[in-house]
C-alpha cells in the first residue's frame, strides 16, 4: 500500500464585522422604518453610514472541527449530518477570553435566529440584525454562531461553531447593530 503525504490542510478564518447605527438616523432616512421586516431593516441599514464600525477575528471551536472530521466518513449520509449555522448568541463577558474548546459563550445574554445567509462555496456569511428594541440593557462584547437554538444544546447536533470577542457595545433603544460573521475555508 502506498502512503501519500499531503502538505496542505484546511484553514478556517473568521471575521466579525459589527456595524452600529443610530435608530433615529435610520428613521429619518426611512420614514417607514418601524414597518419594515428584519431582513428589510438589515438591507436598508447597509445604505446608511454606521456610527461605529468594527472588524474582529474569531476562534472556531472543537465542535466545528469534529463536525468536519465526522463528515469525512463516506458512510455518514444521514440528513442529520448536514448542519447549518442558524442562530447567533451574544454575551457580555469577553474578559474570560475564548478558546477552541468553548462549548458556549462565557455569559450569554441574548440569542436570535440569523437574519440572512450567503454561501459562495468556500465562504459563509451569516448576518444578524439586532433592532433597537432587542438585547437592550447589556454591554455586549462576545458573539457565537450556533447550529441550532442554543436552548437545545443538549442535542448533539446543536453546537457552538465559533466564539469571538469584539469591541464592547452598550446596547439600548437608540441603537441597532448588524453582525456580519464570515467564515472562510481555504487550503493552507
Amino acid at each position: 500500500m502506498k502512503h501519500e503525504k499531503f502538505t496542505n490542510s484546511l484553514g478556517v478564518e473568521g471575521i466579525i464585522h459589527t456595524k452600529v447605527h443610530d435608530a433615529s438616523t435610520l428613521r429619518e432616512v426611512y420614514p417607514e422604518w418601524d414597518n419594515l421586516s428584519k431582513v428589510e431593516k438589515k438591507e436598508a441599514a447597509c445604505d446608511v453610514e454606521p456610527r461605529e464600525d468594527y472588524i474582529d477575528y474569531n476562534v472556531t471551536t472543537v465542535g466545528l472541527h469534529e463536525y468536519f472530521v465526522r463528515n469525512l466518513d463516506p458512510d455518514i449520509t444521514s440528513e442529520d449530518a448536514n448542519v447549518s449555522v442558524s442562530w447567533l448568541a451574544l454575551g457580555d463577558d469577553a474578559a474570560s477570553g475564548v478558546t477552541t474548546s468553548d462549548t458556549e459563550l462565557n455569559n450569554q445574554v441574548y440569542t436570535e435566529q440569523i437574519t440572512d445567509h450567503a454561501d459562495n462555496g468556500n465562504e459563509l456569511l451569516s448576518s444578524t440584525f439586532v433592532d433597537s428594541t432587542e438585547a437592550n440593557g447589556s454591554t455586549l462584547d462576545e458573539i457565537g454562531l450556533w447550529t441550532g437554538d442554543p436552548a437545545n444544546s443538549a442535542n448533539p447536533e446543536v453546537f457552538l461553531v465559533n466564539h469571538s470577542t469584539f469591541s464592547s457595545i452598550t446596547k439600548d433603544n437608540t441603537k441597532t447593530v448588524t453582525f456580519d460573521v464570515t467564515l472562510t475555508f481555504d487550503d493552507v
